[in-house]
């Protein structure tokens, strides 16, 4: 789906202790929070966006380990650099929760 974001995906969650603690992180995440932040996201990421890929049913440790590599600037895209870089760990894990409960 995403390419080269493999080897980022794999090196970013690297031990069961940290799969875990992501997982219990998601799991108690506000949905609501993460609903109300997903607006400005879907203004690119719809269902049927030209080249941009849908992010709804995403996996939430999925969609994580990428908003962080290009918060962290390891995926290179301008626009998603920024608009990861301006949110917290809570906001990322929180519109996770809300992507991944959605159907694709």
């Amino acid at each position: 789906m995403f390419g080269a974001m493999s080897a980022v995906m794999f090196g970013a969650i690297s031990s069961a202790a940290a799969q875990t603690d992501l997982a219990d992180q998601i799991a108690k995440a506000d949905l609501g929070y993460g609903e109300y932040l997903a607006g400005e996201c879907v203004t690119c990421h719809r269902k049927s966006g030209a080249g941009i890929p849908q992010i709804n049913g995403i996996e939430a440790e999925t969609f994580v380990i990428i908003m962080k590599a290009y918060r962290s600037k390891d995926l290179d895209n301008k626009v998603m650099q920024m608009m990861a870089g301006r949110l917290d760990d809570e906001q990322i894990i929180s519109l996770a929760a809300y992507f991944s409960s959605l159907s694709n």
